[in-house]
């Protein structure tokens, strides 16, 4: 219990930082909604009055706690730009950038552990040196050019999948919403893969040397039934380390749906940091920021189930 205590502190206190560092950090960066919406030859006093009709010349101090406490009530507050209300759209975004996330975690994660286990038992062979090598690769070929490339030969030269967009309709089609984000689900897997798989292959190369792994092969089982068992010690360091790259996967999200014309929550994040909609980036921020700490929580509790070591 006290473990559980502990770790829900950390989450609380990780995202009391995370949402200061954000609003200090939107304050000081060059440029603000006056400015972008009267342009560079407005005079400073129309400026002053634009910045106090948004509400940005009380203090700072002011500004943040009403924001956070708005946000606990639920009240993401509006665009700047728009009048939309932001927490309406950040919901109708994530119905494409929850499911490409989750999707192409899941198939990384499974296919890293897969592959790392069969190229530790391979490490002698030419199989378990190919897959080292393109692990390798892998971690040098930017996203938005594998992107480009299954564009290319499923969409264009094969003809059986579409190269980019997402239904009018949504999930309401959902076999065309499937269809829509195969591509970039693929993407986002195979840059990820290529981290993950040298972690699984480290993991079951140390099971491989152990004494576990000579008892069982000294049974009778075979090398891949012997390496079987040790499969939840080896995903458990991949789930670790697929938790530390979220933000990077985030800013992959965004190469993805910016490749693949997808309306998503990073594509709508890069346009309202052009257009300096300072509210709506902080509010998107606050829920990428929780989003990411609860995910990491789940995980540190998934960990503790496969590896009873880390209780001890």
């Amino acid at each position: 219990m006290n473990g559980v205590v502990r770790r829900l502190a950390l989450t609380v206190m990780g995202v009391a930082i995370s949402t200061v560092m954000v609003f200090v950090l939107l304050r000081v960066l060059p440029g603000d909604i006056a400015t972008s919406r009267l342009g560079v030859s407005a005079t400073p006093a129309a400026l002053e009055q634009l910045r106090s009709e948004y509400g940005f010349s009380r203090p700072l101090i002011v500004q943040y706690f009403d924001w956070i406490l708005d946000a606990l009530r639920g009240d993401l507050g509006r665009s700047l730009v728009s009048g939309d209300d932001i927490g309406g759209e950040i919901v109708h975004r994530l119905r494409v950038t929850i499911p490409l996330m989750i999707f192409s975690s899941t198939l990384a994660v499974l296919t890293a552990v897969i592959i790392g286990q069969r190229a530790a038992l391979r490490r002698k062979r030419a199989t378990g040196l190919v897959a080292v090598s393109l692990a390798q690769v892998g971690l040098a070929i930017p996203t938005f050019v594998i992107g480009i490339v299954l564009i290319l030969v499923f969409a264009v030269r094969l003809r059986v999948l579409p190269a980019g967009g997402f239904p009018t309709a949504g999930w309401g089609t959902p076999i065309d919403a499937g269809r829509s984000l195969v591509l970039p689900i693929i993407t986002l897997a195979l840059a990820q893969m290529a981290i993950l798989v040298r972690f699984a292959r480290s993991h079951a190369l140390d099971f491989v040397a152990s004494d576990a792994f000579r008892t069982a092969r000294a049974a009778g089982r075979t090398s891949d039934a012997a390496l079987a068992t040790a499969s939840r010690l080896v995903l458990s360091p991949v789930l670790s380390v697929t938790a530390l790259q979220l933000s990077t996967l985030l800013t992959g999200a965004v190469v993805v749906e910016s490749v693949f014309a997808l309306p998503g929550l990073g594509s709508m994040l890069v346009r309202d940091i052009a257009n300096r909609d300072v509210t709506k980036v902080q509010s998107t921020l606050l829920v990428l920021v929780v989003g990411i700490f609860l995910i990491r929580l789940a995980v540190e509790f998934v960990n503790d189930r496969l590896d009873p070591r880390r209780l001890t």
